[in-house]
Formats: structure tokens, sequence, C-alpha cells
């Protein structure tokens, strides 16, 4: 096999669109974590799916690598807006990664390469912003504070993945991107019950998940989500087709 590019995402939800774009794909792992490897575009890839936050991120790509020898590493996923213009199924591929972990407050550039991905995004079509991606430990899950965190850092989407995945590049020695679809606006809540329909692992938790549909409120806002998820798994199917086809490290 060729040196692949890791693909490092946190959900099942996020990995099962962009499993299905992989050729000749196949089923592994390394240590807790699964592993889809694959072809994309004549190109090899292993697909990661890390669980949620940061530290799974970085463990999950550093785990994998003592298998592959990557020549990239790619975070993929989904993201909430901070900016106002920013809608479900738009694509994020940012300038830079701003980890907001309270202490540190530190940024992290994205390889050159980037930005044949951005011209590349943007002529194929999609609604793609370019701004800088924040990077948390917790959900923002009110409008009001995603618009703060906004004005605080200018950030115009907010993830809890890709500064683990930029981490662990820098200490891989291996260049890095981020490619995130939104699926909940600015102005739109992430209700605490959906803490409980999500494993650490980024499996769905059916419990949690009917313990939802058994309320009213929470049935529309599920639905909600959903929609808004299909979009944003749309947009991150055809945004990984047209990146894996302008990347050039």
């Amino acid at each position: 096999m060729d040196r692949p590019i890791a693909l490092v995402v946190a959900l099942a939800q996020e990995r099962r669109p962009l499993q299905r774009r992989l050729a000749a794909a196949r089923q592994g792992r390394a240590d807790e974590f699964r592993l889809i490897v694959g072809e994309l575009a004549g190109q090899a890839a292993v697909l990661i799916q890390a669980g949620i936050g940061r530290d799974r991120a970085r463990r999950a790509l550093l785990a994998a690598a003592h298998r592959f020898p990557f020549r990239a590493a790619w975070s993929l996923g989904f993201a909430g807006g901070l900016a106002e213009a920013l809608c479900a199924g738009d694509v994020v591929c940012p300038a830079a990664v701003l980890l907001d972990d309270g202490r540190t407050g530190r940024s992290f550039g994205v390889a050159p390469a980037q930005t044949a991905v951005r011209a590349a995004l943007a002529a194929a079509g999609l609604r793609m912003h370019d701004g800088p991606l924040l990077t948390v430990d917790d959900p923002l899950r009110t409008p009001e504070v995603k618009r703060a965190a906004h004005r605080r850092t200018g950030a115009v989407a907010v993830d809890m993945e890709a500064a683990g995945v930029a981490e662990a590049a820098r200490d891989l020695g291996i260049p890095w991107l981020a490619i995130k679809a939104v699926v909940d606006a600015a102005g739109e809540a992430l209700p605490a019950f959906l803490a409980g329909c999500t494993t650490a692992q980024g499996e769905l938790r059916w419990r949690g998940l009917l313990r939802g549909l058994a309320s009213g409120g929470c049935r529309r806002t599920l639905w909600r989500l959903h929609r808004a998820s299909g979009q944003a798994a749309r947009g991150l199917e055809r945004a990984l087709d047209v990146a894996f086809a302008a990347w050039s490290p």
C-alpha cells in the first residue's frame, strides 16, 4: 500500500457516508479505534472513527500511525455554525484551528496545500467558508454562547476534535487539514438530552434516543437535526471527493 491519508471522524454518523466513498474497503482496528482501510480516487486512505473529543482524536490518529505510515491527516465531520452566514450543509475548510481549552488558547495553521483544496471546493459550487474553526472541550449549546464565541475568537464554526488531529499530526511530522460540514446554525440550540444519545466512541445510544423520542418537543428537535445531518453528510461526501482530487502536499 502507498502511504495513506488518515481521515479522522468522531461519529459513526460521520463515518458511514465517507465509508461509502472508499473502494476495496476493509475493516480493522488500532487499539480501541475502528478503522476502514481503502482507496479514494486511486489514493490509499484509512478512515478512523475516533469518538468524541480532542483527546480521543489525538489518540486515535497516533494509534493508527503505529500501523500505517501516514503522509497526511484530515479532520472530517460535522460542526456547529458560529457566524450567522453559515447554514446546514455548508462546508468549512479553515485556514486555522483555534483551541479553546480555557488554558492555552493555541492556534494551529493548516498545510499550505489546503489553499488548493479551498479553491477547488469553491470552484465545485459548494458553499464553502474559510474562516477559523474553534475546537472546544464542551458543546456550545445555545445561540447566545455560540455568538459570544464568534465575537471573542472570530471563528466561524465549532467542533470538538480538529485540534486533537492537529496536535497528533504535528507530533508525527505530517501535514494536516480540516473539512467540516455544518449541522446546527448559530441561531439554533442543541438541547442537553443530545449528550445521552451518543457514546464516547461515537456510536448511537438507542436508550437515550428513545427517551428523546418520547417527548414531543424533543421529537421536533431530533427531526430537525436528522434533516440537517443529512444535508451535512451530503456536503461532506462531495467535499471529500473534490478535496482528494485537489490535494497535493
